[in-house]
Formats: C-alpha cells, structure tokens, sequence
C-alpha cells in the first residue's frame, strides 16, 4: 500500500503573541481528496505555507510525499493562494497553457473537449 501524501506532525507556529497553529497533526493518505475548511484566523493559509516551506513552524515537521524537504518534490504539488487568482480576461485553457509554459512545457494547440 502506498505511504501517506502529507504527513504533518505537531506543528506549530506563532507571530509574536498570535498562535496561529498549536500543535497540528495529520496524515493524508495517497489517492484520497481532502478539503481545509475553517473560519478566519483558523491557521488553514499559515499551515499551507508552512507544508510548501514558504515559512517554517516554529516546532513539528511536515513531510511531503515522504520528504523533509519541499524543494526535491515542488515539481510534483500544485499551489494557488487565495491571493493570486485566475486572470480574468484569459479562458481556463488559457491560463493552463500559460502555467504550463512556466514549468517548460512547450506550446501545444488545446483540443475540443469531448462531448
């Protein structure tokens, strides 16, 4: 059976007197969907950052498909924070296209969906 996708293991992280996150912890199977939900101020977007090494925790340890660290995995795991939305005048093939050739893909005329 595969391993764990995410493992997050008592994390936490503070700014100043704000504890954002206490002491979280979750495994998230290969092949299953989860969604973060939660009200404001919940640590959803801290914890996010913390599993794309964007900031680090302050004590715990993330692991991404089985590695401590981001950066030999970063190529395999998409991310959009809420800040950075789609662009508004371009079509969804459009946007794909043009993250696609960010990570090098070459050009590729999109086809017709299927019906």
């Amino acid at each position: 059976m595969p391993g764990d996708v995410l493992i997050i293991d008592s994390i936490s992280k503070s700014f100043g007197h704000v504890k954002a996150v206490r002491s979280l912890s979750a495994n998230l199977p290969t092949g299953c969907i989860y969604g973060f939900l939660g009200p404001n101020g919940a640590g959803k977007t801290t914890t996010i950052r913390m599993i794309m090494d964007i900031i680090h925790p302050d004590s715990g340890q993330v692991r991404v498909l089985g590695e401590s660290s981001i950066e030999r995995v970063r190529d395999r795991i998409g991310y959009m924070p809420e800040e950075h939305g789609l662009y508004r005048k371009m079509t969804v093939r459009g946007v794909i296209a043009y993250i696609g050739t960010l990570h090098g893909m070459g050009k590729v005329e999109p086809s017709e969906p299927a019906r």
